[in-house]
């Protein structure tokens, strides 16, 4: 048997696991702070995920309306991050 990357194990084993969905959602939780940069994630109380959706707890009506307008580009910007589509939509609350 030929060695093999870790990761690629790693990874092989949780999609036989059937461990994927929850992999990428925590992933997709944990990539939020970065993606958004230091000011909005300043603004940002917490972050789940919930059926593909990535909801952002934001603290004030302002930095939440614009976000909002903007939900598109920071889904994508996430779903970059990520490698794939793993947030079907960003949910501003």
């Amino acid at each position: 048997m030929a060695a093999r990357p870790l990761g690629s194990v790693i990874e092989e084993l949780i999609d036989r696991l059937g461990f994927r969905a929850g992999v990428d959602e925590a992933r997709a939780v944990e990539a939020w702070p970065a993606v958004a940069g230091a000011t909005i994630a300043s603004v940002t109380e917490r972050a789940w995920m919930r059926g593909g959706k990535l909801f952002v707890k934001v603290d004030s009506a302002p930095w939440r309306h614009t976000l909002h307008l903007q939900r598109e580009a920071w889904r994508d910007r996430v779903n970059h991050q990520l490698g794939r589509a793993v947030v079907s939509e960003i949910v501003f609350c």
